[in-house]
């Protein structure tokens, strides 16, 4: 049961044309060896969507902190409270009490 090669190269030869083997193979090299590959063109898509969610939570954050800053420069009352709430600040002759959750 010894396949003769020249019998199993002539079936392909007969069965498959030039054109379509180099069909085959460039189509293989486009989809998966090449370095703009479809598979990595797809990678490098879903990385930068992610950037892009990063760079607007980030975009979000600046925003949040610019307000905060314009009403920390404006409103004396927001002032106010920051210094008694973060800093445990309190007028002359006020007592603070702590009430610390339990868990």
């Amino acid at each position: 049961m010894k396949l003769d090669k020249n019998k199993v190269f002539s079936f392909i030869r007969n069965r498959i044309s030039v054109g379509k083997l180099f069909l085959a193979i460039f189509i293989i090299f486009i989809i998966f060896i090449d370095e703009n590959s479809c598979i990595q063109r797809i990678k490098y898509d879903a990385e930068i969507n992610d950037l892009r969610k990063q760079i607007a939570a980030q975009n979000d954050t600046t925003e949040y902190y610019n307000r905060r800053i314009e009403e920390l420069k404006t409103d004396k009352n927001i002032i106010e409270q920051v210094a008694r709430e973060q800093y445990l600040m309190s007028k002359p002759n006020e007592d603070i009490y702590l009430i610390e959750n339990k868990k």
